[in-house]
């Protein structure tokens, strides 16, 4: 596994050689990072097969205890509205960062959807599905789109976000190391962080689904 930087590069700007298109460059840079981040997740999710003692792990990840300083998500798809850490105060909030460029993020998402359903009708309860880009900067117009394809084709009415300028991922980053995608967050009620998974493996939803419940009134 590779070593996480201190301050990642969200946004690092773009080399365009003059004009308003990618270059050679940027576009193996992207398939690059795309590849990176693909195998970080498959190497997680056999390591997570291999080792059943890696159940439980998210309640036991390293971030647990934590304060999330920061939550700016913006509306993508579904209606959703803007969310800042004041809307959230007195829920539990359970943050999913993924990608439509990500196999397992793919595979892992009609399990949370199925989830966010159940308790979508808990007013005490808020699931913020962030639909993140595979580049090193995120056009929004061009997320949504993507993110309302993929939304189609799966035939799911899920609000989802983005995070412009990566703020919270930056803060997932300070409290606990962005490691990849998909990246799941639990927060309590007081945004402290009582669970965090990382990549997907199979029944990795029934111990959120499990984690989740626990904080539940």
């Amino acid at each position: 596994m590779s070593e996480t930087p201190s301050s990642p590069d969200w946004d690092a700007p773009r080399e365009t050689a003059g004009r308003n298109s990618w270059s050679l460059f940027d576009v193996i840079r992207t398939a690059a990072m795309i590849c990176v981040l693909g195998l970080f997740a498959l190497v997680i999710r056999r390591y997570s097969l291999m080792n059943p003692d890696l159940e439980g792990a998210g309640e036991a990840h390293p971030a647990v205890g934590k304060t999330l300083s920061t939550i700016a998500l913006e509306p993508l798809t579904g209606g959703a509205k803007p969310v800042r850490e004041e809307d959230l105060q007195g829920k539990v909030v359970l943050l999913n960062f993924w990608g439509t460029w990500c196999p397992p993020c793919r595979e892992e998402f009609p399990h949370l959807a199925a989830l966010a359903e159940r308790y979508g009708s808990r007013p005490e309860f808020r699931f913020l599905s962030v639909s993140c880009g595979g580049g090193s900067s995120e056009d929004a117009e061009e997320l949504r789109r993507e993110t309302e394809a993929f939304l189609e084709e799966h035939g799911a009415t899920l609000r989802t976000y983005h995070d412009p300028g990566a703020v919270t991922r930056q803060s997932v980053h300070d409290a606990a190391g962005f490691q990849g995608y998909p990246t799941t967050v639990l927060l309590d009620s007081e945004r402290v962080i009582r669970g965090m998974w990382v990549g997907y493996y199979p029944g990795v939803e029934k111990e959120i689904d499990r984690a989740v419940a626990k904080l539940l009134p």
